[in-house]
């Protein structure tokens, strides 16, 4: 849950309560990224069950992420700024005791998004991957359901469907 300071603390503990929350966010997108590892491998190893628990699990961090992402665009907005990457270093700039710890964090924090970014996209081409072969599959089974087939329902073979035979070739 996001932390938030009270509407009557001063500008210091709302910065303090920022950079913790700051933190949080970063902790949380570890997590995320972990997440994303565990389903790569998932992927790759074509264990479908697992995947279902890693998406359930993946819903609620990412929900989590949403509300870290928007408590820090709240608290940036409320001191007119953008909730970009400039609304960030703006933000440094005028709390520079803040300065080295919280450039840290958010250096660590767009790293840590880049990865999960990296990652995720692999994965999105995994499933893909598996997506292709999957149609594949199917085609080839829908092909196969489509002929008659090599038995008939009592069990006996099927005549061959040519019209001549075997003398008049």
């Amino acid at each position: 849950m996001p932390r938030t300071a009270s509407p009557d603390a001063g500008s210091a503990a709302s910065a303090a309560v920022f950079v913790a929350g700051l933190q949080d966010e970063h902790i949380a997108l570890v997590a995320f990224t972990s997440l994303l590892r565990t389903e790569q491998d998932a992927l790759v190893q074509g264990d479908a069950d697992r995947l279902a628990e890693i998406a359930t699990d993946k819903a609620e961090q990412l929900e989590l992420l949403t509300l870290l992402g928007e408590s820090r665009s709240r608290h940036l907005a409320a001191q007119n700024l953008n909730g970009s990457a400039e609304g960030m270093l703006t933000w440094l700039s005028r709390n520079p005791g803040f300065g080295a710890a919280v450039k840290k964090i958010w250096r660590d924090l767009l790293a840590q998004a880049e990865t999960a970014r990296q990652i995720n996209h692999s994965n999105g081409l995994l499933i893909e991957s598996r997506l292709q072969q999957n149609r594949l599959k199917l085609a080839v089974l829908q092909t196969a359901a489509a002929c008659d087939g090599v038995y008939r329902p009592d069990g006996q073979l099927r005549p061959l469907r040519s019209t001549r035979s075997l003398s008049q070739v």
